[in-house]
């Protein structure tokens, strides 16, 4: 009897699980396969002229024109045709304006009888991204829907909407349906209906059935979903923790403390993790669930909470959490030092400077916190406290290289700003002699033949080789043949000079240096192999690529990405499948992630065409043109800029903020929309590839119209004008080469060399050149 009533619950609940599938495909007008390809995706608008134009900017991946080219007859949405509403929500739609997609369709009378039920679709596909309900829209469109193809994708789309709405048998039985129609991508459609399923009986069967490598190994994850979903706390936990998932286990055992013992204990748990030194992603998560738990930890728990956000979480949070922890118990010489050093982070330089200057105890950690002392003067704009201290640092701790070596360099830095070139000179030459086996020894070799290099070239060139000789595998190591070149050339000695540049042509013909060196020598730059610019298709490569297409086309982003994941690991281990590989991940939409594998793929074999090509992808090739030409710029130099930026992810999002192709700020971003007069702005539009290019290419010529050389204006763009300004003053400044190596900052000499390498290599491989 057991037996049959699991029977029945299956069949009830899956509804589309082996015994009632068919029935229930049938019941609702569909069977077999749905091949998509042959489907078409978007209903025709031909019928208005004006969204027909605004619909071919869509379909040329412009979403951005067609919205500005409807923006007046959509002002008012209801005086506009339904093919003009329409385009525009398709367009709204494609930047992500999911709310401009709601002001255009939302109370239109024609969204279920006309146009394929496509407007009723978006505003579906509007209230899920924007979290709201969209049941009632995704059935209304899935009624409304003309063919198989557009059948299915709305039966996924209403699948998701249950599933948001937690409705959860309904959310599997869709699910289950579209399963039955898309073979290439059923297992994933069976997870989905087992992350919703309160009965792990029946998650089991379905387990069972999926076969797909990526996609079995998901299935532990969702089984603790469906379990932390359905109420079962304490087994979402045990399961998550059972796949290494700490972050996610703790989250389902805080969910299920309903008491106050019950959340100390898992704190305590969450405390005791932190505590042994666990990876990142998990350590922040944990210590956000720590913080919503509002439990008072004791002062030793505090400690070792400060400990762990002071490594992986706000630098306020970890000053506040060794504030509590220092107010029970004095702290030791190491926990001194890292307060501090949050205290720096968090922007209050005098409390840092006070606190770094009280570590005691330990020789090494009394040294270092000298010289953090010194930075944190600096910052709080203190700059002679910070030189003084410096200078006192190199001296009173002379055999401590950790302390001394970073102390002279950034004391020659700031007697450079100062003018003192002798002082700076004595400060390199003292880091060079006295300590030879620090990091920063190269560097302070380098600058130091930067110095001399005007005034007396010999000596400039003899500093240089002396790097080259003592520290051949340094990343300084070819920028010194290149200025020990430049400075035999200085001396009269053109043979010397030309023997070196060969060489940097021979050893690293992709780098910035082997284009100066060309260009020096009079000869013709890099030039890529001979061959096809697309590597040959691979039928597994394909097959996969077909699924992530699919995938995508259904809003499951995130299963697309695990098989992006994969893709990417097989080509990591046969770099023969790279190309095609990284071909398949541009197509996808990341070309980030292709331009990663090819890069990979070039470290470890020849260097063919369809590689390099895929290493540096070039899109959105007409606006970048138009945008280009538009700012009197070198398309070359724009794409190399967005290789650095943002590896052509328009999605890219940096640590502070910064958006898109360009990496834009928000503010920065809002400031220029408004100068060129965008009848619409949302910060979401940064995303979109011809705004960024619009936006980022007029912000970048803003430099450039201010007589500034490409090196400049490049160094403006990273690290903002006030520097540029001055480190203008620096000696021999006036030379473009000169001034990209005396940028102090590391991160923005990298950028400013490797935007001009990757321009040189656009230009090679694409002919791109300024109109």
């Amino acid at each position: 009897m057991k037996r049959n009533r699991k029977s029945l619950l299956l069949c009830t609940t899956l509804a589309l699980a082996a015994c009632g599938s068919a029935s229930d495909a049938r019941s609702a007008g569909e069977s077999g396969e749905v091949d998509l390809a042959h489907t078409t995706a978007m209903t025709s608008v031909d019928g208005d002229p004006l969204a027909a134009r605004a619909d071919s900017l869509v379909r040329a991946g412009r979403p951005w024109r067609a919205t500005a080219l409807l923006a007046t007859a959509l002002r008012t949405p209801a005086s506009a045709s339904p093919e003009v509403r329409l385009a525009g929500a398709r367009a709204a739609a494609a930047w992500d304006g999911w709310t401009e997609v709601d002001r255009i369709l939302r109370g239109a009378d024609w969204l279920d009888r006309t146009l394929g039920g496509e407007g009723r679709e978006l505003l579906a596909r509007s209230g899920l991204e924007r979290g709201q309900e969209s049941v009632m829209d995704a059935r209304l469109a899935l009624d409304a829907a003309k063919d198989d193809g557009a059948r299915v994708v709305r039966r996924v789309l209403l699948a998701r909407a249950y599933d948001r709405a937690n409705t959860r048998d309904s959310a599997a039985s869709n699910y289950l349906a579209a399963a039955g129609r898309l073979p290439r991508v059923a297992d994933w459609l069976r997870l989905r209906a087992a992350g919703v399923l309160s009965d792990s009986s029946s998650r089991a069967d379905l387990f069972r059935r999926v076969t797909n490598p990526q996609a079995r190994e998901r299935i532990a994850s969702t089984d603790a979903q469906a379990r932390e979903r359905t109420g079962d706390f304490v087994g979402a936990s045990r399961v998550y923790q059972s796949a290494g998932a700490m972050g996610a286990a703790f989250r389902a055992a805080s969910l299920g403390a309903t008491d106050p013992a019950a959340k100390a204990a898992v704190a305590a748990r969450m405390v005791t993790y932190l505590g042994g030194s666990p990876g990142s992603a998990d350590a922040r998560q944990t210590l956000e669930l720590l913080d919503k738990l509002g439990i008072t930890l004791s002062p030793a728990q505090q400690l070792i909470v400060a400990r762990a956000t002071a490594e992986h979480g706000a630098a306020a949070r970890a000053v506040a959490a060794f504030d509590r922890a220092r107010s029970s118990a004095p702290l030791v010489a190491r926990d001194q030092y890292t307060y501090a050093g949050a205290l720096l982070r968090a922007g209050r330089s005098a409390d840092a400077a006070r606190q770094f200057s009280l570590v005691t105890g330990d020789a090494t950690l009394t040294a270092t916190s000298a010289y953090q002392r010194a930075r944190a003067l600096l910052a709080g704009n203190d700059g002679a406290g910070a030189r003084a201290a410096l200078r006192d640092v190199a001296t009173r701790y002379a055999t401590t290289r950790a302390a001394a070596a970073p102390a002279l360099l950034l004391l020659a830095d700031l007697q450079v700003d100062d003018g003192d070139l002798a002082g700076a000179a004595a400060s390199l030459g003292e880091l060079a002699t006295q300590h030879p086996d620090a990091s920063q020894a190269p560097l302070a070799r380098f600058r130091g033949g930067l110095l001399a290099w005007n005034r007396a070239p010999r000596q400039a060139a003899a500093a240089f080789d002396s790097l080259i000789a003592r520290y051949p595998a340094d990343e300084e190591a070819t920028p010194a043949r290149y200025w020990a070149a430049r400075a035999c050339e200085k001396a009269g000695d053109k043979g010397a000079a030309a023997t070196r540049w060969r060489q940097i042509i021979a050893e690293s013909p992709l780098s910035y240096y082997a284009g100066l060196s060309a260009r020096r020598l009079g000869t013709a730059g890099w030039t890529p192999p001979a061959g096809p610019d697309s590597a040959v298709h691979i039928a597994a490569v394909d097959s996969v690529a077909s699924r992530i297409a699919l995938l995508q086309r259904l809003g499951m982003d995130v299963e697309a990405r695990f098989e992006m994941d994969a893709l990417a690991e097989r080509a990591d281990k046969a770099p023969a499948i790279a190309a095609p590989v990284a071909q398949a991940l541009v197509a996808a939409g990341e070309p980030s992630r292709a331009s990663t594998v090819a890069a990979r793929a070039l470290s470890k074999g020849p260097h063919t065409r369809a590689l390099l090509r895929a290493a540096y992808p070039v899109l959105h090739t007409d606006a970048l043109a138009e945008e280009s030409k538009r700012n009197g710029l070198d398309p070359a130099l724009v794409a190399g800029l967005i290789r650095q930026e943002s590896s052509w992810n328009p999605r890219a999002v940096s640590p502070v903020g910064a958006r898109g192709l360009m990496q834009l700020m928000p503010p920065v971003g809002a400031a220029i929309a408004a100068s060129h007069r965008y009848p619409v702005w949302n910060p979401a539009l940064l995303f979109e590839p011809d705004v960024s290019l619009e936006l980022g290419t007029a912000h970048l010529a803003s430099s450039l119209r201010r007589g500034a050389p490409p090196a400049r204006a490049l160094a403006a763009y990273n690290a903002g004008a006030s520097r540029v300004t001055r480190w203008s003053s620096r000696p021999g400044a006036d030379d473009p080469e000169l001034f990209s190596e005396w940028i102090p900052f590391t991160e923005t000499r990298d950028y400013v060399r490797l935007v001009q390498r990757n321009a040189a290599v656009y230009e090679a491989l694409y002919g791109l050149k300024p109109e």
